[in-house]
């Protein structure tokens, strides 16, 4: 099995830390879909979006 990568803005190939869906979210999101991110990025786009982040534990 392979392990999902970060794929935050095609810079950052650390281990995936949760999967997050900011098509849910209003406005001009609403055409992005699952993206993983890893622990660090989680967290800034979680503050940048202030804590409202759809997303889903990586397995």
């Amino acid at each position: 099995m392979e392990i999902p990568k970060c794929d935050y803005h095609g810079t950052c190939k650390n281990k995936a830390y949760r999967e997050v869906f900011p098509s849910l979210l209003r406005g001009k999101y609403k055409n992005r879909g699952w993206s993983y991110l890893c622990r660090k990025h989680y967290y800034q786009e979680q503050k940048r979006f202030k804590g409202k982040l759809p997303n889903a534990d990586v397995d």
